[in-house]
């Protein structure tokens, strides 16, 4: 079994020595080069996603292009993975924290297996409730070989079979956009609450802000207030800022009043007059 690790800020690389079948080949360095697999994920951002058909876990037939009109995360995995693909996912169930702050219907998550002689629908079912995964808008699904290489394609994801079996495969979640872009990628199996939800956030406010009158300002007001709270590792509107804005302004014009009016009551000041000289006057 051979190790590869990215740099530490770009967190692991999956390894695995399970026995695999023939899988489709995707274009990638015949030695696992740390820096040519992360260029190949950063050049797929700003991909535009095909529209790939897909088996969800009871066997119904879904299209990537039924994720349009809102974020999307994905995540490529293989269900025999022993370790590394099971923590990314338990990882991603902190996106629940964002369903609690920007709306579970605001973004869909979809979990795909490219293990395709394995992550059968079945397994895929499996494998999501070993997970313990049962957040709305959270999909697991499986494909054929030719729309998991196009798919990995579009993603930048890099995989291959080792010689010793199983897989290596750069450990990447991928934020799509609304209109089925590659917006970000991040990578590791383990991540911070705020690393993986402010994509999110930018993704879900940007396109809700740009909605039109009082619908859009609203938008634009909120996601100017939602602010991540470390202590409780969620994000939650925060409307103090302009509390304390509206208690300025109240303040200053009491304070202005105030002025103004001790100014009209206190007595006008009078000039007396020298020898019939007015002070205004020149000698």
């Amino acid at each position: 079994m051979r190790h590869y690790l990215l740099p530490l800020s770009f967190a692991a690389l999956v390894f695995t020595a399970l026995p695999s079948l023939a899988q489709p080949e995707v274009p990638a360095p015949q030695v696992f080069d740390e820096r040519e697999v992360l260029r190949i994920s950063q050049a797929a951002v700003g991909n535009r996603l095909g529209d790939y058909t897909f088996l969800d876990r009871s066997g119904r037939t879904v299209r990537l292009s039924d994720y349009r009109g809102k974020p999307l995360v994905i995540s490529m995995i293989y269900t025999h993975c022993p370790f590394i693909c099971a923590t990314t996912t338990r990882s991603l169930s902190a996106l629940k924290f964002s369903q609690d702050a920007l709306g579970a219907d605001s973004f869909g998550v979809l979990t795909v297996g490219f293990d395709t002689e394995n992550d059968t629908p079945d397994a895929m079912d499996d494998f999501a409730k070993r997970m313990g995964i049962d957040l709305p808008n959270w999909e697991f699904v499986s494909s054929d070989p030719e729309t998991i290489r196009k798919l990995s394609s579009d993603l930048g994801f890099v995989f291959y079979p080792t010689d010793e079996g199983g897989f290596n495969h750069i450990t990447q979640t991928t934020f799509v956009d609304a209109e089925g872009k590659v917006y970000r990628q991040i990578y590791g199996d383990e991540f911070g609450n705020k690393t993986l939800l402010e994509p999110l956030k930018d993704m879900i406010y940007n396109v809700q802000a740009a909605a039109p009158g009082l619908e859009g300002l609203s938008n634009r007001v909120r996601l100017f207030c939602t602010d991540y709270d470390p202590t409780t590792g969620k994000y939650e509107v925060n409307y103090s800022i302009f509390y304390a804005i509206g208690w300025g302004i109240f303040i200053s014009l009491l304070i202005t009043w105030w002025i103004v009016h001790e100014y009209r009551r206190s007595p006008k000041r009078t000039y007396p007059k020298h020898n019939g000289i007015n002070s205004t006057d020149t000698l």
